[in-house]
């Protein structure tokens, strides 16, 4: 220890002040090191692994009803046959199971403001005012209008009695399977696109494939019993289209009246596109 005293006094000629002055710079450079070294040991170096996951998306196609049929329903009128051609298309990059959803929605009633205007509309169809405003009546005539590319309907129906009295049984097309639910009181119209698949199991539908169309037209019908405050009243026909995927389900989804259904309904609810 002596002998490095008497270094450091050779060094500097035994003058305090540089002696102070060197110290001093030395131990600014002791803590610009340790600072160095603490910060080296603390610090974050952050990495995104960008991952190109395939996604799943579904898309409603209308091709004549965009091209020609809303054009058409504008100037709706007896024995018109109105373009509507709704089709689930797989949009993104995996199998999907695919169901189109429809609902129908009656406007609230339109009556001319004229009294008698009204009755003389209405008077020569052979039906009463509270028959032709009924809401089941003109649901399912509007139901009853929705037909295939060869002309026959949509929905198998019982058609015994009166028109409010109609009941939907399944589905005429036999690409789909029908279910019909209630929630929060409005009635949903769900198909399940099964294609050729005859034991009522639903078929994959391959990323730029589409199902068959559920429909292709709307018949308005020519009688005037039957169109009158129904055709010429406001109306919607509402369809959407919903996936889900395929890999989630490694054997195909059964669509009938039991538990497997009922998980399959819920897939749906919980994870549409």
């Amino acid at each position: 220890m002596e002998q490095i005293i008497r270094k450091i006094n050779r060094i500097f000629h035994g003058n305090r002040r540089q002696m102070l002055t060197a110290a001093a710079a030395l131990f600014i450079v002791y803590v610009l090191l340790l600072a160095g070294i603490f910060s080296y040991f603390h610090s974050e170096d952050r990495v995104t692994n960008r991952l190109d996951a395939k996604s799943g998306d579904v898309q409603l196609l209308e091709p004549k009803w965009d091209s020609t049929g809303q054009y058409q329903a504008r100037a709706s009128e007896p024995g018109m046959q109105i373009e509507k051609d709704p089709s689930g298309y797989n949009n993104g990059q995996v199998d999907l199971y695919i169901r189109l959803r429809m609902t129908v929605t009656l406007h609230e009633f339109e009556t001319d403001s004229n009294r008698t205007a009204y009755n003389n509309r209405y008077d020569d169809s052979g039906t009463s005012d509270q028959a032709i405003q009924n809401a089941k009546r003109r649901l399912n005539l509007i139901l009853h209008a929705l037909t295939m590319e060869n002309g026959t309907p949509l929905f198998d129906m019982t058609t015994v009695g009166t028109l409010d009295t109609w009941t939907v049984n399944s589905c005429n097309n036999p690409n789909f399977v029908l279910n019909t639910c209630t929630e929060n009181g409005t009635v949903y119209y769900d198909f399940y696109y099964t294609g050729d698949n005859t034991e009522n199991k639903m078929k994959k539908r391959a990323p730029e494939e589409k199902t068959a169309d559920l429909f292709n037209y709307v018949n308005i019908p020519v009688y005037k019993a039957d169109w009158l405050g129904v055709f010429d009243q406001k109306y919607d026909i509402t369809l959407t289209a919903e996936g889900i995927p395929a890999a989630n389900y490694p054997e195909d989804l059964p669509v009938q009246d039991d538990s497997a259904a009922k998980d399959a309904v819920r897939a749906f609810q919980e994870n549409a596109q």
